[in-house]
């Protein structure tokens, strides 16, 4: 990603959005400069994307509200189906990052 953004000229970003600590690592390790990091305002946050973010969080992605612990041990609470779902999502979000 970092190459697309030095051929474009890109030396400073000043203001990220991004929960991907793998892209902010690229950025940052390729020279250029991110002056500020801001989350996804949680406003912004449809109720269906919730289980994503959940899950991302959980696995270790970056979210300045809440640790993947306190997610987890939330997520642990849920009942049923969305549970069952939430579970699997996390499960699947941890082999891809194994696998990376």
């Amino acid at each position: 990603m970092p190459d697309i953004l030095h051929w474009l000229g890109v030396t400073k970003i000043h203001r990220l959005i991004s929960m991907s600590d793998m892209k902010y690592d690229a950025i940052v390790g390729s020279g250029i400069e991110v002056v500020e990091r801001i989350p996804i305002p949680e406003h912004m946050i449809p109720d269906d994307a919730r289980v994503e973010i959940d899950a991302k969080t959980a696995a270790g992605y970056w979210n300045p509200y809440e640790t993947p612990e306190e997610v987890q041990a939330r997520l642990a609470n849920t009942t049923g189906k969305v549970r069952a779902m939430l579970l699997l999502l996390l499960m699947m979000f941890l082999v891809l990052l194994l696998l990376h």
